[in-house]
């Protein structure tokens, strides 16, 4: 013991020795207890906190987690800087107030406008003080950065693999005269290349799609029966019906066996009536008689029209495709008619104009009267040609397409759409790929799900661009470019869900003879000669620059492959035969892109060679698209994607690229549609029965349509947690095109990337605006299950 410490020692010791002489004192059992201690008032709260959120979008409404107080027997004085707070889900504020014990409070601030930022905000509860903090991401690569994980399959609803049957095809049949020259069908005028029908289905691996003529012109060369006036004559379209299988399979013409020689690229075709005769309204047939208007219980109205349509399928084809062939393989899908609306109830008025309703029970008697005499074939309808739900405030939706589903749905096996973009309308660039395109898939995927308990599959038997500036126009290079603009755009989200989609078709047709009028018609894959060079060039039909997409998809094929975009305007998808990988990147941004190639699971598998189509548009007038081609030695590890265009970096590999891992794709949907979105007023809905695994990825997908300069980021939370919305979605804004404004509103769907580990099997979605007006129109949750981690380089 030191000097110091024995002086304490030697101080204490008195006092020590009087306290324990004091305690012995006056300790009896009989002495008058001390009075109860006065109960104490704690404003003081138990320590609470808010985790931070880091990687949040810049200048972003943020709100935190919610905590509950406690700790306090009174209420306390709360206040904040930095931010604002709300209690138990009230009103947010910035002013001081007072909170008391087991409310909740949860703040909210907004990001930084600068990346890689910190913001906070300090709540303080009775003295004791909590900081929220929002870093926002990092400034992203100067580039896009695409990822392809070549060890890893994509399954979607159990399809992994492309389908060149469904998506590489032309709306064209094996038996059209248009494939041939020299004839009255082609004006006389031969095709410069002698076996063109050859050469391009066969050359870029094209399949067939759609007739919607055929079945027109055999009804006018049938008789009405005498025994029952408005069907059909059944004996005779037997005789006809032999007539033309025996010929079929038995003409020894030159166009008949290239007939034959490529009936293979027309196995699973697409075939649909007109307004005109079918619609029961009095017109007349080639023969002078009209379908019965009949509309009884036993007659319901559209009878006669099943009925002759259930003859054309069940004695025009053969009907055992297993035997050896009497007749033209049989269409695989029907669609009962084509845009019926826009003739029979958009351009009508007063007692023409024929309720949708009425057209959609038509569709469930002609499809009853179809599979009288035909088991073997998909009907559906109602083959929609403007999907333009938002209209009026959704009317246009509740009025025709939910109508449809809630009269005929359960009664179809797919539903048939037409998509196009409106590069030039009432001066106006009204864009359908993007965006408003997965809304409009997305809500009727959703609704058939709420209603039906299932999602119908879909058949899109025409999509590109129709150029309403230049109806009355002979061919141009411009016209082309915008139509392959969209087609290749709208083909990457039809790829997307190869699950849903049973056929896809562009709206290329061969020369269209059946169009002309005072011009030939629009979107053709062969123009003359001297349309193209001028007069003098010579009549020859030849290909439009349509053929350059059949020419840039020519070898796509095998398995699809786990891909990832950093930006939602550069579409990827990728897939690999045997040692040969295809890369697909397209752009839906009006400028050039400069991407990043990231590659993931090739070991040691080394590249022999690489070829790469850029199909390269411009917005000039007057200059064609290209299509360059580009051999290298490496894979190169940035490229430069043209404006709005499309390249396939196809790669030989010295050896075969196995998937040992799997991302599978599945979706689930909400519980609600088209709900009305008012100011700080959460809607909620539920995604349940989600089937998680051990790791994988997540995006929820909001659809909504709102008014230009509306906020479309909203507040939203997945079980309780707030998750970053990005300020950024697929294609443009809808306000601006390129060269003239776009849509009256915004309607497109919003992704927002979610945590796999917030997802439970049951799910709360919250979406809370902070501005009125407009609706959230679908909701939908995309979960990506995997067997790895995949890496994603942003």
């Amino acid at each position: 013991m030191n000097n110091l410490n024995k002086e304490i020692w030697h101080c204490l010791l008195p006092l020590i020795f009087t306290c324990s002489i004091l305690s012995g004192c006056g300790s009896s059992s009989e002495s008058t207890p001390d009075p109860d201690p006065i109960a104490q008032v704690d404003t003081t709260p138990d320590a609470f906190v808010f985790p931070a959120v880091v990687a949040a979008e810049p200048a972003t409404t943020v709100s935190s987690s919610v905590v509950t107080v406690t700790g306090l027997t009174a209420s306390a004085a709360i206040s904040i800087t930095g931010g604002e707070y709300a209690i138990s889900g009230g009103a947010l504020t910035s002013t001081a107030g007072e909170i008391s014990n087991g409310q909740t409070v949860n703040i909210q601030l907004t990001s930084s406008e600068l990346f890689a930022t910190t913001s906070s905000a300090t709540l303080t509860i009775g003295g004791v003080s909590a900081t929220f903090q929002v870093t926002t991401k990092a400034a992203p690569a100067s580039n896009v950065q695409v990822d392809i994980n070549f060890d890893t399959k994509h399954v979607v609803g159990g399809i992994d693999t492309f389908d060149r049957k469904k998506f590489i095809t032309i709306h064209a049949d094996v038996t059209e005269n248009d494939w041939n020259g020299g004839d009255v069908h082609s004006r006389n005028a031969p095709n410069a290349d002698a076996d063109v029908m050859t050469n391009f289905l066969e050359g870029y691996d094209v399949y067939l799609g759609r007739n919607t003529g055929a079945i027109g012109w055999q009804l006018s060369r049938l008789k009405e029966d005498a025994s029952r006036p408005g069907f059909v004559d059944e004996a005779q379209a037997t005789t006809f019906g032999n007539d033309a299988k025996w010929s079929y399979s038995n003409s020894s013409t030159q166009k008949s066996k290239n007939i034959r020689a490529h009936e293979h690229r027309a196995t699973d075709m697409i075939i649909g009536a007109q307004q005109h005769p079918y619609w029961p309204e009095g017109t007349l047939t080639g023969q002078g008689w009209a379908f019965s208007q009949t509309d009884s219980a036993d007659e319901p109205l559209g009878t006669a029209t099943g009925h002759y349509m259930g003859q054309f399928l069940a004695k025009y084809f053969d009907q055992n495709p297993n035997d050896a062939r009497f007749g033209q393989i049989k269409p695989k899908f029907v669609e009962v008619m084509n845009e019926p609306l826009y003739d029979l109830t958009t351009v009508r008025s007063g007692s023409d104009l024929v309720p949708p309703a009425d057209i959609f029970k038509f569709h469930n008697t002609v499809a009853n009267e179809i599979r009288k005499t035909n088991s073997d074939v998909l009907i559906g309808g109602y083959t929609v040609a403007f999907p333009d739900f938002d209209k009026d405030n959704f009317s246009r939706w509740e009025q025709r397409d939910k109508q449809f589903i809630d009269i005929a749905g359960d009664n179809m096996d797919f539903y048939s759409i037409h998509l196009y973009d409106f590069p030039a309308h009432q001066n106006r660039e009204k864009y359908r790929k993007g965006s408003n395109l997965e809304a409009t898939f997305d809500l009727m995927e959703q609704y058939t799900q709420m209603t039906l308990g299932e999602v119908k599959p879909f058949i899109v038997s025409e999509y590109g661009a129709a150029i309403h500036s230049m109806f009355n126009q002979g061919w141009s290079p411009h016209r082309n470019t915008l139509q392959l603009r969209a087609i290749n755009s709208m083909l990457m989200a039809f790829l997307e869900r190869p699950n849903l989609i049973l056929k896809t078709i562009p709206f290329n047709v061969v020369k269209a003879e059946w169009g002309r009028t005072t011009v030939p018609y629009g979107p053709r894959l062969m123009v003359q000669k001297f349309e193209r060079e001028g007069a003098g060039a010579g009549d020859e039909w030849v290909y439009s620059d349509l053929v350059m997409f059949y020419q840039l998809w020519s070898d796509v094929k095998g398995t699809r492959i786990d891909t990832h975009s950093s930006d939602p305007d550069v579409l990827v998808d990728s897939y690999v035969d045997d040692n040969t990988s295809y890369v697909i990147l397209n752009s839906l941004e009006f400028d050039d892109v400069e991407i990043d190639l990231n590659t993931f699971g090739l070991a040691s598998n080394n590249v022999t060679a690489v070829e790469i189509k850029h199909l390269k548009t411009t917005d000039a007038a007057d200059v064609a698209s290209v299509l360059e081609t580009t051999t290298l030695n490496e894979l190169p590890q940035s490229v430069v994607l043209g404006s709005e265009a499309t390249m396939i970096i196809k790669t030989t590999w010295s050896d075969v690229i196995a998937q040992t891992e799997c991302n599978n794709e599945a979706k689930y949907y909400g519980d609600k549609v088209t709900v009305e979105i008012e100011k700080n007023t959460p809607i909620t809905s539920t995604i349940n029965d989600v089937v998680l695994g051990e790791q994988g990825e997540a995006i929820l997908r909001i659809g909504l349509a709102r008014d230009h300069g509306k906020s479309l980021s909203p507040v939203v939370t997945i079980n309780g947690t707030t998750v970053t919305v990005p300020n950024d979605f697929r294609g443009y804004d809808q306000k601006n095109g390129r060269n003239l404004s776009g849509r009256d509103n915004f309607y497109g769907v919003i992704e927002i990337p979610v945590p796999y580990s917030l997802l439970s099997e049951n799910n709360e979605i919250s979406v809370n605006f902070t501005d009125d007006g407009g609706r959230m129109a679908s909701t939908t949750l995309m979960v990506f299950t995997t067997t790895k981690a995949l890496p994603r380089s942003n």
